[in-house]
């Protein structure tokens, strides 16, 4: 590369010869550096220093400037090369010893290798300098994931609604309108029908279940009464708060005679009984008590003035009985409890499903994902050796930010390490940048030999 005309050399004076000279030289060295198939932009090159004549006679050059464009380097096309050479001589065909290099080699994102483990990630630069990589992890590398939802229950009717209020992965509770699109909206689910007057009052979530809270007046009108006690037609009305029972009775001696029973409605447990409080008949009101009254009343059977109540959930009671001008009405309340066992055991997607309460709100916890996740890995490259090591700070998953270590914890990573083309004996990889368009790797080294094609990194 450096043999020249020594002759040609001392003709001529030194400044005449720096140009042509330099251009000679630069083209030996472009030979050099590239392999004879190498069809990409021929190397940039600039030899620097004064008194080229000089540095040709001694066949070594004080400093060479190297820019290689649109270049392959360890099988990544379209990078470029930008070295300086100090203290180059050329020992044999085909050969370069450098007393110094310092070097750097950009690669576009677009053309980065893929790794080992065959994912397709897209490379770019954060805002703050950091290397973002984006993924699609599979569902079996988020089948760890442990995730709780917040529910905040309403009822309106006999409809339940459930509105997601927070979610809480990766140690991070996030307010739901931020992650809307995994959250999703508002639940609804028809509650089981009630009798009427019975209305559900509210539902709140505790450790141990759903509280729902039931309460009501359950109103039977007077055409809705039995027509007949004892086999005597009877009607019903309403007295100055008692439910007044009026029949013709078959009194010995008297025949039918016209009375009316004027009964207070009371509740026991689950039995309603009509208790006698005066019996009108013969034109006078008579206590149940005395011997007209009682007369009366042991005419009919005490099994027709009470009957039972249909049974109510566990922690609900009837708690009184009164009447007016719409009927005979029955008031009942309390709070029934459903256990958290009796909910579906897996969502909609089949993942086992946990269900418990904090803060007033029901959570709702489930582990896995049945659909592959988008990623973004927020990293600072380094290089160990000749690994590129791209090993995450920080993560995005759900457009939230997490500590990278929360989430490789429940998340299988992809592959985080990229081999490196290797390097002659005496250079060495050094830091690494992230570019708005591309990684640059500096690499330097001393005494070092480089072959033809060096540009690759491994020779022609």
């Amino acid at each position: 590369m450096l043999l020249l005309l020594p002759g040609v050399a001392l003709l001529l004076p030194s400044p005449y010869l720096d140009g042509p000279l330099g251009r000679l030289i630069a083209g030996r060295v472009a030979n050099q550096v590239s392999c004879p198939d190498d069809s990409g932009p021929a190397p940039q090159i600039t030899i620097r220093g004064s008194h080229l004549v000089r540095q040709a006679l001694r066949r070594r050059l004080t400093e060479v400037g190297l820019v290689q464009p649109d270049t392959t380097v360890g099988g990544v096309s379209h990078a470029t090369v930008v070295a300086t050479m100090r203290d180059v001589t050329q020992p044999a065909p085909d050969t370069v010893h450098v007393g110094g290099i310092e070097a750097t080699i950009t690669t576009p994102f677009a053309n980065m290798s893929a790794p080992p483990d065959g994912s397709r990630p897209t490379f770019g630069r954060a805002s703050n300098g950091l290397l973002t990589v984006q993924v699609t992890a599979p569902a079996k590398a988020v089948r760890n994931v442990r995730s709780t939802l917040f529910f905040k229950l309403n009822v309106t009717g006999e409809t339940l609604h459930a509105t997601p209020r927070q979610l809480q992965v990766f140690g991070k509770t996030i307010s739901a309108d931020q992650v809307a699109s995994v959250t999703g909206g508002v639940r609804s689910q028809k509650l089981p029908a009630l009798p009427d007057g019975m209305n559900y009052k509210s539902v709140t979530p505790r450790s141990d279940g759903l509280h729902v809270a039931l309460g009501g007046v359950a109103t039977t009108a007077f055409a809705k009464l039995p027509a007949r006690v004892d086999g005597q037609h009877v009607t019903y009305s309403a007295k100055r708060g008692r439910l007044a029972i009026s029949t013709a009775k078959d009194i010995p001696l008297l025949g039918a005679v016209p009375l009316t029973i004027f009964t207070a409605p009371t509740v026991e447990g689950n039995t309603l009984k009509l208790v006698p409080r005066k019996v009108r008949v013969l034109g006078g009101d008579y206590s149940p008590h005395g011997l007209i009254g009682g007369t009366v009343l042991s005419l009919m059977k005490r099994a027709s003035l009470s009957r039972a109540l249909p049974a109510l959930p566990s922690g609900v009671r009837y708690r009184g009985a009164s009447v007016d001008a719409g009927g005979l009405k029955v008031s009942l309340g309390g709070v029934t409890v459903k256990p958290y066992s009796e909910l579906p055991a897996t969502d909609e997607e089949g993942r086992a499903t946990r269900y418990g309460a904090r803060s007033g709100l029901m959570t709702v916890t489930v582990r896995g994902n049945s659909r592959p996740a988008p990623i973004v890995l927020y990293a600072k490259p380094a290089i160990t050796g000749s690994t590129l090591d791209l090993v995450p700070r920080q993560i995005r998953m759900f457009g939230v930010l997490f500590p990278a270590r929360n989430v490789l914890a429940q998340v299988t990573a992809g592959a985080t390490t990229y081999p490196l083309p290797p390097l002659p004996a005496g250079l060495a990889y050094g830091a690494v940048d992230v570019q708005p368009d591309g990684l640059r790797l500096h690499l330097s080294g001393e005494d070092a030999t480089l072959s033809k094609g060096m540009l690759g990194w491994a020779g022609c």
